[in-house]
Formats: structure tokens, sequence, C-alpha cells
């Protein structure tokens, strides 16, 4: 007997071929555990399926290897490097990146079966040599401690002895192509009568990897033997198409949609539509190349549409809710307990506190403490002593876990449960549970766990498989759609590994070490794709987005193009959720259920820019009279009424950045309190050398209150910073603009009470005056302001309105007004009043007034009618730095220059 190579280009007839010549007992090994449960279906009297990979750490376990954790990878890898003499990667080899790097090079080696002593002679010196040296080391090191890497796998078998790794009767089916490390496997493990099935047809482009595959199995002594047989399901008629034997059959559907979001709404509708009239879910697969593009919106998607789903993609237990918290809880250690990450810690919304943590958050504003205690005087067990027990650190966890409510979650939560057992026992198993250690030692063991740990994204006992083109070789389904046939989504973008180019491959390939390249890998697109659509029975679509998730547009894939001009299918899938449902009928101006027509009419009547209900527009007008107003308030109602409504009305307050020590209001506030301490005291024969003084001892009186209030909270640069504020209120106070010749202080840091009448209405307004000085042409009013930014509002569009001074000057009976520029050390133009005016200037002081007047008598007009709606100027400038943006209304757009 020998060993037979079966090949032919349809599957079908492939498993028939095979049904035909299968005995009992051949061993069954397949590409995914899901193809051996299909496989066996179609088979009489076959055992367990199981995969070439399960064959091969099933040979190295009896052997007495031991497959490398996760945890254990990093480390495994950088005690190789610290024994390799590197040349070129020396300087880079305690990077993260580097390591990764050498990681995946390592596996694509071993995956290529290269041997190291042939790498080691065709390796050239410098980068190539490192490699060839990392190489090697790893190998030997493998061996002599019998541990493996999980890309290593058929590698390492194929190198056991035949005691260790007997050779069995086998059928191999549903491989689209094997690498070299499996085809050496094959050959050890593969005795006469065994089987292989390869779907190939000669002369086909785009089956490159599949023919090397076939030459390679020839080499070997496996005998190729052609089928023959008609293509009878949609999948065959396909595969023909796609090589040009045969037109398209009707079964086959090409959609193109707009984004990545309405292919996956219209790929779930049909699956709905199908489960149904009647096909069970596991009859059906939605295959995806690009899971990271595609498994949020399917899994968001399929919530809203009831729809089960189900996957084999893992991901790292960091990247779900419990990695989150647990994340947090870490970080809260490592940041000292700042504010910030106690806050980010005790709002997740695993948790389930007695108190209201984001209520407690807002309290502790704007101090911002750090520390538990702050939040609640019974959370102090929360963190980890700094000398402890691996069982008393963890045990801080799992007490976290079951006192703050995530464990009670776990019964209504299978992923999370299954997470948090995932990792306990991976935190167990790593640390043994036994002995004393560092505060630090536990956490980065969590850490760790948390980048290692993988769990399901789509768990789930049954469902609608969402596959990768890898995990449905060799299965048969009822319907297929295969998403995303554009170029970087499927196929995969496809390069050569940055230390090893396709050059040095090609020179290598010459010398006898081949290692597949960025064509070679190209052509495993190809045959994933083929072997993705081969398993369609009845109906198979194919979809592409017009753009992806970043917007960017995107072309075709080369498998698009090649099925040629296709009809999509004419039929209606019945919408996915009762939203859509409720949206389609809004748009085609149906009835829509009672309630729902109101919001459709809000919501068309702001997009056509009528006022409303939720466009600013108040049942109750705002009584300017009966408020009191602040020049702050006004220049906030000013630049937008919107934002003056959130921020008093509705207390929308701009956040805290509770991680921001010194900020610019603090800053402003020592400048101010140290120029109104230099004059404190005045007396006609102080010096510049006294006024410098009072101002110094001001600027450190402010500094402590600030400290003491929480409004200051110092950084680690605060002594730099507060030497330059220091030194630029000296160069103001010594400035000859700070109290010009002649000019007397009359009051400092005065508050002011006052009102003033704007037509119909009456402003009734507060203000700090910061000083009122006795001038050789009257009182005159000066307001400081650290840089020279001078808040204006808006005024026929343009925001150019100064209101402040006027509002003082008439508060006061001054004939002058001045902004004094404390960084600056001198006053801004133009200032107000008559010796504002000039031959030379445009500024005209009755002009002024008239303007400001006008603007009071808009705004009390507009808080009157209950019009609090945005109100920005032309080029939206007030929207630039405002914190309202998620909640505004407003849908205008800035206007460019030298446009109308």
């Amino acid at each position: 007997m020998t060993r037979l190579l079966l090949t032919h280009p349809y599957p079908s007839v492939l498993r028939a071929a095979v049904a035909a010549r299968f005995v009992p007992h051949l061993q069954v090994v397949v590409p995914n555990v899901q193809a051996g449960r299909d496989l066996r279906g179609a088979l009489r009297g076959a055992g367990q399926a199981v995969t070439l990979t399960q064959v091969a750490r099933e040979a190295l376990r009896t052997a007495g290897w031991t497959l490398l954790s996760p945890g254990a990878r990093d480390a495994f890898f950088r005690q190789i490097l610290a024994d390799v003499p590197l040349s070129y990667l020396e300087p880079l080899q305690l990077r993260g990146g580097t390591l990764r790097s050498l990681q995946r090079l390592m596996g694509e080696l071993m995956r290529s079966n290269v041997q190291p002593d042939a790498l080691l002679r065709v390796a050239a010196p410098g980068r190539e040599q490192d490699v060839a040296q990392t190489y090697a080391a790893l190998l030997a090191r493998c061996e002599a401690t019998k541990t493996y890497d999980s890309a290593g796998s058929e590698f390492f078998a194929a190198r056991l002895t035949a005691s260790l790794l007997p050779a069995r009767p086998t059928l191999v089916y549903g491989f689209a192509y094997f690498d070299a490390a499996q085809v050496a496997l094959l050959d050890r493990l593969l005795a006469p009568g065994s089987l292989i099935t390869l779907p190939f047809t000669a002369g086909v482009r785009g089956l490159g990897r599949t023919q090397a595959t076939l030459e390679a199995l020839t080499r070997l002594g496996f005998e190729v033997t052609p089928l023959d047989g008609p293509a009878r399901l949609t999948g065959d008629q396909v595969m023909a198409a796609y090589v040009g034997a045969h037109a398209a059959p009707t079964s086959l559907h090409k959609e193109t949609f707009p984004d990545i979001e309405s292919e996956v709404r219209a790929c779930l509708r049909q699956v709905r539509d199908w489960v149904a009239k009647g096909t069970a879910p596991e009859r059906l697969a939605v295959i995806v190349r690009s899971e990271q593009t595609y498994l949020g919106t399917l899994m968001d998607v399929a919530r809203e549409y009831g729809l089960p789903l189900v996957s084999g993609q893992q991901v790292p237990l960091l990247h779900t809710p419990l990695g989150g918290l647990i994340q947090a809880w870490v970080e809260a250690h490592t940041k000292e307990w700042r504010y910030s990450a106690v806050r980010r810690l005790l709002s997740h919304p695993l948790l389930a506190l007695s108190f209201d943590a984001l209520a407690r958050g807002r309290a502790l504003q704007p101090g911002c403490p750090a520390g538990l205690t702050a939040w609640h005087p019974d959370l102090g067990w929360l963190e980890v002593p700094e000398e402890t027990t691996w069982r008393g650190g963890l045990g801080l966890l799992q007490r976290l876990m079951a006192e703050l409510g995530v464990l009670a979650r776990c019964k209504n939560d299978p992923a999370l449960n299954v997470a948090l057992s995932l990792l306990l026992d991976r935190l167990q198993a790593e640390s043994r549970w036994e002995g004393s250690c560092s505060q630090g030692a536990v956490l980065n063991l969590i850490e760790h766990a948390l980048e290692t740990v993988t769990v399901p994204v789509l768990l789930g006992r049954s469902g609608v498989r969402v596959a990768t083109p890898l995990a449905a070789l060799g299965r048969q389904f009822d319907y297929v759609w295969v998403l995303g046939l554009a170029d970087t989504l499927f196929p995969a973008r496809t390069v050569d590994h940055p230390l090893i180019d396709s050059v040095i491959r090609a020179r290598w390939t010459e010398q006898g070490v081949t290692v597949p390249d960025a064509s070679t890998l190209a052509s495993v697109e190809e045959a994933l794709f083929l072997g993705a659509v081969a398993g369609a029975g009845i109906d198979l679509v194919v979809s592409r987005p017009r753009r992806g998730a970043d917007g960017r547009e995107l072309r075709p894939s080369r498998f698009w193009s090649r099925l040629g001009d296709v009809n999509p299918a004419e039929r209606a899938s019945p919408l996915g959720s009762e939203s859509e449902r409720h949206l389609a009928l809004a748009l085609q101006g149906g009835r829509l259920p009672d309630g729902l027509d109101i919001k459709v009419a809000v919501e068309r009547d702001r997009d056509a820019g009528l006022p409303g209900a939720h466009a600013g527009q108040l049942q109750t007008p705002v009584a300017v009279s009966g408020w009191r107003w602040s020049p702050t308030q006004l220049h906030s109602a000013g630049a937008c009424r919107y934002r003056w409504f959130a921020q008093k009305l509705l207390r929308l307050d701009e956040p805290t950045d509770p991680d921001q020590g010194e900020d610019r209001r603090v800053v402003g506030t020592l400048l101010h309190a140290a120029l109104e301490g230099a004059l404190q005291g005045e007396a006609p024969s102080d010096t510049t050398a006294d006024r410098v003084r009072r101002a110094e001892t001001a600027l450190t009186r402010q500094d402590r209150l600030s400290r003491a209030s929480g409004e200051l909270r110092p950084g680690p640069l605060w002594p730099v910073v507060r030497e330059e504020i220091r030194r630029t209120a000296v160069r103001a106070v010594q400035s000859s603009s700070f109290v010009p010749e002649g000019w007397r202080p009359l009051h400092l840091e005065a508050r002011r009470e006052f009102e003033v009448q704007a037509g119909p209405h009456t402003f009734s307004l507060v203000g700090v005056i910061d000083r009122v000085d006795q001038t050789p042409d009257g009182l005159t009013v000066t307001d400081y302001k650290t840089g020279s930014y001078v808040s204006k509002v808006v005024h026929g569009g343009v925001m150019n309105l100064e209101i402040q001074l006027p509002l003082y000057m008439a508060a006061t009976g001054a004939t002058g007004g001045r902004y004094l520029s404390i960084e600056q050390g001198r006053p801004l133009p133009p200032g107000a009043g008559p010796g504002a005016e000039g031959p030379r200037k445009k500024y005209s002081w009755g002009e002024h007034q008239t303007r400001v007047t006008d603007f009071l008598v808009g705004l009390g007009d507009a808080l009157t009618r209950g019009d609090v709606a945005p109100s920005p100027d032309d080029k939206r400038e007030a929207c630039a730095y405002c914190n309202l943006k998620p909640v505004c209304r407003d849908r205008g757009q800035p206007v460019l220059e030298g446009q109308p």
C-alpha cells in the first residue's frame, strides 16, 4: 500500500471520495475541531477527529515536552536574547517591540522547517547573523529544557523519534495547503494506506501555495490521484467560476454597501431571515478575515437583533470590562491613589458600591484630594500592603470581586464568570499561592495575567458561527456570507518581516533555505478565500464596504473582481429590530406609533434649522432683572447664550482635570494677589523696592491659601513655575505703567454692586474691580490681565465687543479704563473712555457705549423670549474651547476667510 494524495477542485467531490475509501481504523485529522464534527457525520465508524496541532502536542507531551504558557513566553525569549552575542540588535534588544518582532520571526522560521545549521551557513553578517544565532539558541534551549512555543508544535513533533511518534494510517481532510513544518510532520505521521485531500486544479493562477504543497508531498512519495466529478453545490460552482471553468451560479450574490455598519446590518438581517425560514443557526456562517474590524459591529448589531453568534476568537482579558476594572485597581496603586485614579476605579460600572461614586467625585472637586478615605472611610482595605504574601495580595483581589458586587454579577453573566475564573486560575498557578512577596510583585503578576489570559469574544454553546477563513476550512454550511471583500480587509495586507526582506529571502532560497516571502503569503490569502466560499451548500453572499471604519475609501479586492459581474439579490430582507422598522416607516412617511411621531417632528425641525423645544427655546422666559449678573456671566452669554444657559441654569460646569496641577486660573490668581499686595498700605514716600517686597509677601500668602483650599495642586516642577510667577510679578510692579506718574491708587479689589439700564431691561451687576486710580484726567479703572487676551462678546456676528471696562466705568463714575497685562508690563490697546480716542485711531467712546447698550438690549430681548439657542459668532471662535459640544445642537459651519 502507498500513501494517496486525492486532488480535485470541488470539496463535495473530495468528501464523497473520502467517504467511499474510509475504513474505521483510519485516524482522522482536520484543520479545526468543527470540521471534524462535520466530517464524522459523513463517515461511518469514524472516531474522534483531531487537528494536526493536537496530534503534535500530544506527541510532545508523551515525550515529556512542556508547552510554554503565555505568561512564561516573554521571559523565555528574554533569557535567550541575554545569552546570544548580538551585534545589529544589541542596542534594540530591550525594547518590547524587538521582542515581539523576533518572536514572530522565530515562529515563521519554525513553520518553514528551517534547520539552524543551514540558516547559520547562509546568513550574512549583521542582522541576518543575529537572527540565525537567536534561532539556533532558541532551538537549543527548547531541546535542552524540553519546552516549546505554540508556533513550533509541528516543527518539534516532526523531530521526535519513531518510537515517540509512531506512524499510523490516517485521513487528512479539509486543508487548503500545508506549511513546510506540517509537511514534515505528515511525512513522519502518515503510514501506508493514508489519505490526504487537496483542493487543486493544475494550471490555475492563484493556487500557488496549494501547488507548492502538492509538489512537496509528491517529493515525499505521496501518490497523486486526480478525481472526477461535477460541481453540484454552490461552493463548487463558485470555485469553478473563480478559476474560469464556468459562469457564476445564480446562487452567488454580490452586495456593495456604503460602510461597514450597513454591510453588517444587511448580513445579519439576511441571517435572521434564513433562521426564520427554518434553517438551524449551526448551518449558517458569517466569515470575516479582519476580525478586529468586524467583530465589534457584529456583536452590537446581533445584540440589537436578538441573534445568537458564536466565535472562537480570543482577546486578552485586559480588553474586557473585567480587565478594565482590575487594571484601574492596579493603576490606582502605581499612581499613589490620586483622585483621578480612585475616581476611575470607583466609578467603574461593574462595581456595586454603598454610595454614589459619581456624586461623591463631584463633591470632592475642585480640591480633588488623594487617597481612598476621602471617598469613604471603609475602603482602605483596597490597597495592597508594601510587604505581603501571595495569598494575602491575591486575596485582596478576590475580596474586591466579592464585596464590591462583581461576583454577584457572574451569576447572570456567563462571559464575566468565565473571564474571572480564567484569571483566578492563572494567578493561583503562577504564584503557587504560597510565600511572601512585595506589593510590586503582586501587581506585576496581575498585569501580566491581564495581558496574557485570553477569553472568548462571543461566548455561547450554539448560534450562528462567525468564523475566520481558517476556522471555516473543511466545513460545510447551507448558507454562507463572506464580509469585507475589499483591499486590506480580505485579502489582508501581506508584507515581509522588517528584519528579513524579500531580497534576503530570495538569496537564502538560492542557497537551499526557503522562507516564504510576501508574494507567497498573498497566495495563502487566495487559498483561504477559496476554502471559505467552498463551504456554501445552497446560497453564498459576498459583500464589501465602500469605506472602512476610518472613513477611508476602500477598493474592491482582487477576489471580488475575479468573481465577475453578478446581479445583486433582488430580495428585501426583513428589518432586524424595532428601531430599524420605525426609522424605515418614518423615512417612507408612514404612520408611527404614538409618541414617536413627536420625536420625529423634533428631529425634522432640528435638521431644517427651525427653533423648537430641543433647540434652546424655553417655555418659561428668563427674567433679566431677577438675575444677578457678573461680567464673566455677560461674557459667557455674549459669546453664546446656550453656553451661559448650560453652565448657570443647568449647572454643567467645566470639568476639573484632577491630574493637572497648577493651571492658568491659579497662576492668574497668584499674580493678581501679588499686584494687589504691592499697593496695600501704599504711602507717599514708598519706593518701588517697597512695592516689590509687599508683592512677594502677598504672593507667598496666596500660594499658601491656594494649597489649603485645593485650588493649587503643585507638581514636581512647581518651585520652578513659582519662581517664574514671582519674576513676572516683580517685572510688572517695576514697570512704569504699573503706577504712572501722577496716578494715585484709591481702591484695590473693590466689590461693587450696581444696575445698568438697557432699553426695557435692568441688569443687576456685581463685580470686583482690580483698581481705581485718581489720575490727572479723572478716575481710571484698571483691570489686570495675566497675558494679552481680553474677553469679548459677539456683536453683528463678530466677536469684537469689549464690555467690562464700560460697565465698571459706569459703576464708579470713572472717565477712563484700561487693561494692564501683567506678563507684558504694559496696557493693552485700545482701552475705554475719551482718553482712548485719538486722531489716528478708529476708536470712538460714544460708539463703544452705544454698542454695549445694543448688546445688553439684544441679550435681554432674547432671554425674555426664552431664547437660549446657540448664538456663537460667524467664525465659531466661541466654539473653539467650549466643553458643551457633546450636547450642543448648533449645526452651523464656520465661515472661512474670503467666503461670503
